[in-house]
């Protein structure tokens, strides 16, 4: 089951980056549920302590609300994250959530990590970036992307192999500390990223910003 995780840092409309319409769950974090309605997007959650922006309880059109206290220990997207995996997801996508405040950029890092090591395929992504953590293998289309840098996430991953790269290389390893993989170039209609020990942060970028 396919779930779709709105967070309300987004840089660009939300159907410019996925069609809702692909998942089968789509959950709001605390007020973005404004900006889905916007665009006529009716989510199935709405979960958040909604402490900032609008004041009293959300309104709007959403078949569930699930409201937390701010004193609390999960950011609003983990929050999202984890009703997604209990009510069975296996691929969760986070829309926006990366370019605003460090402290929840790197959160939401974090809560991708989450995702993978709970047995879901997970994606963050803003329209002008595309971000996955792998611990096996990933194949990339040359069409979608311009840049991928790969970043160990674990201290030290090893065996790691990069195929249809400017930059190629097989058994390679990274280290946490120092940024090696970063800014490759995708030269092959079909690039492919192994990794045979430790967990990789794949960030892919494009040239240019949508419009």
């Amino acid at each position: 089951m396919k779930a779709i995780i709105i967070t309300p840092f987004l840089l660009y409309p939300i159907r410019k980056i996925i069609s809702p319409e692909e998942a089968d769950l789509i959950i709001c974090a605390d007020s973005a549920y404004i900006k889905a309605q916007k665009e006529n997007i009716t989510p199935h959650a709405v979960i958040g302590d909604f402490d900032h922006g609008e004041q009293g309880e959300p309104q709007g059109k959403f078949e569930k609300l699930l409201r937390f206290s701010s004193v609390k220990d999960d950011t609003d997207t983990m929050l999202c994250v984890k009703y997604a995996l209990n009510r069975g997801a296996d691929e969760i996508l986070i829309i926006g959530g990366i370019g605003g405040r460090l402290d929840h950029t790197f959160a939401n890092l974090q809560t991708l990590a989450y995702i993978h090591d709970h047995g879901a395929a997970g994606k963050i992504s803003d329209g002008d970036h595309d971000i996955f953590l792998i611990s096996s293998s990933l194949t990339l289309r040359k069409g979608n992307y311009d840049y991928a840098s790969v970043f160990a996430y674990d201290s030290v991953c090893k065996d790691i192999s990069l195929k249809g790269f400017k930059y190629e290389g097989e058994n390679l390893e990274l280290q946490s500390n120092f940024p090696l993989g970063v800014s490759n170039e995708i030269t092959a209609e079909h690039a492919e990223i192994r990794v045979g020990e430790g967990r990789l942060l794949v960030i892919l970028a494009k040239k240019e910003k949508i419009s």
